[in-house]
This record gives C-alpha cells, structure tokens and sequence, in this order.
C-alpha cells in the first residue's frame, strides 16, 4: 500500500447502483490495502457492471495512487465484499479517527463505510438496544472527526453517499446536526455526542414500518401516510422503555417531524413547544432528504434544498436555524 494518497478532488459518490452491488471510494481500497476483490465500473446507462480488475491481480502502491488519480467515480463492488470492508473498517474506526495524516473527507468517508455494517444492520432488529450501542459508537467517532479536522458541511456534502440506506441517512444527519449545532454555539464533548447519538437514532421508529411502504415508488395513499406518520411515536416509545436515553435525544425522535405553525406530527406542537434540539434536527433532516435518491424521486441539488428551507422558515422550521445552516452549507 502507498504511504500517501494523491491530492484529488472528491470523488461525487452515484446516486445508485445495479443490484449486488455497492459504490465504494478509492481512499478506503488504498487506506486498508484491500485489493482482494473484483471491481467494478459503473456499465453505461446504468448496464452491467464492467470489471475494472480482478482480485488475483496484484498492484502495487505506485499503480494504486495512479488508478485512483485516474478515477472520476467512484468503483463498484459485490455486496458481499462491502460488508467485508465496512466490518474490516469498524474494527480500526477509532485508529482511523484520530490519525491526523489521513485528511478530514477521507476519514468521513472511511467513518460512514464503517458504518454500514453497524448501523443499518441493527437498526432493522426488533429489539433497538443494539441500535442504541451502534449509534453510541458511531456518533462517538463522528464527533472526534468533526472536532479534531477541518471539513466544512460544503465538503461533507461532496463526499457523503446520498442513497436510500439508512446508515446513510443517519449518518449525514448526525453530521450535519453536528455542524449545525458547533455554529450555534454548543462545544462540550459530551453535549455534542448526546446531540449525535440522538441524531442516529431519530428515525428508529421506522422499523415498524412495513418495508413495501419504505420502498414504495408511488404517491402514498392517505392511510399508507399515517402509518408512515407514526413512526416519530413508535421511536419514542421503543426507546423510552430503558435505552437510558436522555429527554433532549427522546425529543429528537419524537418531535423532528413538528412544525413551528403546528403542522408537523405526530401532536402539531407549536413553537417553543417544540423542543431546540428536534428544530434543529428537522432542519438538517428534510436537508438530507431533499439532496438524497428515493424510491419515488431524485434529489434535488443543495441550492434547491435551501430553497426549500428559506421558503418555510418561520412557518415549518426555525428562522434562525434556517438562516445558520444556510449560511454554513452554502460556504466555500
């Protein structure tokens, strides 16, 4: 393996891939020095896989760094070798952290790879105290890397994944809660990774809902929606049954979906009612899930995203929240 990873622009991950297959970035093949495995190119027009290099054949680091140099996507790998490499990652995630020659992008992104393995599997297991471990872990980690490196939310945004997974999705949230909240003003280490851990596990509630609904292409009908709209609730009371929680991280879950007008669920609290930490949440959440691939939509860019945000802020989300976090997404 090389001892240092060219400069390069990040590599923007694809919005999908075919089935059995995962984009995985280059840093993470050369940081581990796992080359083991077949890779991938994406085939055109979203085809078949075209195999880029088989795993028999050796490379050595000067030809590694001038693959990746030479790489505009990111490559693809059979799911079952992505496992391989988040499990592989998650045993070293503390040790990848904090070591400061790896920059800040690179280390989030080896962080978010890691959390494949942990997050997304136990966040479909009926009992959420693994859920609660995994996200205590992870956000643990995230809140090293966001304080000991330099990234920017501009930056994260350009490396995250932005696909329908779930460690996906809590992943970038707790990232961007994280920054978000860092601007406004809140510094202490343990605060911080109450803050994450709630970030995690705000759509716990979701494992109850039937997958063909969180799959569903289509427009829900009215009594799929409210089944969809439970699940806030369902979070809340999963966890509040002795995953020693505190009552800001079980706020989080049960309030990211009020709206400051009142027309939020699961009660249309108002205002104030609604606690600091789930405004800030539901800010940088529907931020995620406007920028991120759904069954039933593309993403929309950033700058519409905070479009969307500037129009209801006040009505929907907190002014002074919007404002920040526009302010600090939108920054060079």
């Amino acid at each position: 393996m090389s001892a240092t990873t060219p400069q390069r622009t990040p590599i923007a991950m694809p919005m999908q891939c075919p089935d059995g297959f995962e984009p995985v970035h280059p840093v993470v093949l050369v940081r581990l020095g796992l080359w083991d495995m077949d890779l991938f190119l994406a085939g055109a027009n979203g085809g078949k896989p075209v195999l880029l290099r088989g795993s028999g054949v050796e490379v050595d680091g000067q030809r590694i760094d001038a693959l990746v140099e030479s790489l505009e996507t990111p490559v693809l790998v059979r799911s079952s070798d992505y496992q391989k490499l988040s499990e592989h990652l998650l045993d070293s995630l503390d040790g990848v952290v904090e070591d400061e020659s790896i920059p800040s992008a690179d280390r989030f992104v080896m962080v978010q790879t890691a959390a494949f393995a942990e997050v997304e599997l136990a966040s479909t297991l009926i009992d959420p105290e693994r859920f609660v471990g995994a996200s205590r872990r992870v956000g643990g980690v995230l809140v090293k890397l966001l304080q000991c490196g330099d990234m920017t939310p501009a930056e994260m945004f350009a490396v995250a994944r932005h696909d329908h997974y779930t460690f996906t999705h809590v992943t970038n949230v707790c990232c961007y809660a994280l920054q978000l909240a860092a601007e406004l003003g809140v510094s202490d280490p343990d605060e911080l990774h109450e803050l994450a851990v709630g970030a995690l596990l705000h759509d716990s509630g979701k494992r109850r809902i039937p997958p063909s609904l969180v799959r569903k292409p289509g427009r829900l009908t009215k009594s799929e929606l409210a089944i969809v709209r439970m699940h806030p609730q369902h979070g809340f009371e999963d966890l509040a049954r002795g995953a020693s929680l505190t009552l800001r991280q079980l706020m989080m879950v049960y309030q990211h979906h009020e709206r400051v007008d009142g027309a939020g669920y699961p009660v249309g609290l108002t205002g104030g009612e609604i606690h600091p930490w789930a405004r800030l949440l539901a800010v940088v959440d529907v931020f995620d899930a406007l920028t991120g691939r759904r069954p039933y939509r593309r993403p929309c860019s950033s700058e519409v995203a905070l479009r969307h945000l500037k129009a209801h802020a006040g009505s929907h989300f907190d002014k002074e929240m919007v404002h920040c976090w526009s302010k600090i997404i939108a920054a060079e």
